[in-house]
């Protein structure tokens, strides 16, 4: 039994060693905006890209479907893998019909039941307190000041802000596959007990 736990050991030892960010699974964030905001969308994206080179997480929206590609399905796809969904808000975004029966819909169900994180982006000015869904949940920039209200710096500002918020929320919170978080166990909790026997008894 000794030689065989000191082989065990030996073996172990001798293992590449695995970090915990290599055996996650990236976080998705996922963008729902309205194609009127298209501007508005790629600076945020912009920002974002700063944790995604940094393979903290993964960016999508809708202008990764490819030429030939099922459209919705693709989205379905990408609201059902999220772990974050940041929303564009605008008169744009809340009259849009698609995005409030499917985007907002499916993520705000998300965020009931499974804890998704939905982060709300005031863009542009409009009544979105008046909007019950959305009045409840916490907004940025603070205070409920839309970003067009602020000049260029401001909204460079304000964007680096959001992306530096997210990057800690990704890192305090972590990513679990399939439900679970990924640790590799040290050679002293290992129990014989659980190992296969090479033994013909």
């Amino acid at each position: 039994l000794a030689r065989t736990a000191f082989f065990l050991y030996t073996e172990f030892n001798q293992l590449p060693l695995i970090s915990a960010r290599d055996t996650m699974t990236t976080p998705t964030v996922f963008i729902s905006y309205s194609h009127k905001d298209e501007e508005w969308k790629d600076r945020v994206v912009t920002h974002l890209r700063v944790l995604e080179m940094e393979g903290m997480l993964d960016v999508w929206d809708d202008r990764r479907i490819e030429a030939g590609d099922d459209w919705f399905p693709e989205i379905e796809q990408a609201i059902n893998a999220a772990s974050i969904a940041v929303f564009l808000i605008s008169a744009n975004f809340l009259t849009s019909k698609f995005i409030r029966d499917e985007e907002v819909s499916r993520l705000l169900t998300r965020r009931e039941k499974e804890g998704v994180r939905v982060i709300p982006i005031i863009i542009k000015p409009c009544a979105w307190t008046q909007v019950k869904w959305l009045s409840r949940i916490q907004a940025r920039p603070k205070d409920g000041r839309a970003l067009s209200a602020g000049n260029e710096n401001q909204i460079d500002t304000d964007l680096a802000t959001l992306a530096e918020e997210i990057g800690e929320i990704v890192k305090r919170e972590g990513v679990r596959t399939n439900g679970r978080s990924s640790q590799q166990l040290p050679p002293d909790k290992i129990s014989l007990a659980h190992l296969p026997s090479t033994s013909p008894d």
